[in-house]
């Protein structure tokens, strides 16, 4: 009995999915906003500039007021010369991520 209650659940954990995502601690340099609403990163991670988010419209499920919190958030990370995280689904680099707007999106930011 406790071969196949130990093989029922080997079979279940190896079914699920596994997902793979990464984070970048960073230095935060720039925050731009550009006169269409899209938020410009420039952070010491990837060394150039990605776009996070639109103020005038929801990109890739960002909301705008989403958006709003964490362009605030950055400005003030940036002014506070301290340091921000950023967490993305999926596989890759914080070094790797594309630019401008063929960036991911975040699936969150923070302060660290």
């Amino acid at each position: 009995m406790k071969n196949k209650i130990l093989l029922l659940v080997s079979l279940f954990l190896l079914s699920m999915p596994s997902y793979a995502s990464f984070h970048c601690t960073v230095d935060v340099t720039r925050v731009l906003v550009y006169a269409n609403g899209d938020v410009n990163v420039l952070h010491s991670g990837r060394g150039n500039f990605t776009v996070i988010c639109n103020l005038n419209a929801p990109l890739n499920n960002v909301a705008v007021t989403t958006c709003a919190m964490w362009t605030s958030m950055l400005q003030s990370i940036q002014k506070a010369d301290a340091q921000a995280i950023f967490y993305y689904s999926g596989t890759g680099t914080c070094a790797g991520i594309e630019t401008y707007g063929s960036a991911p999106t975040p699936v969150y930011i923070g302060s660290i």
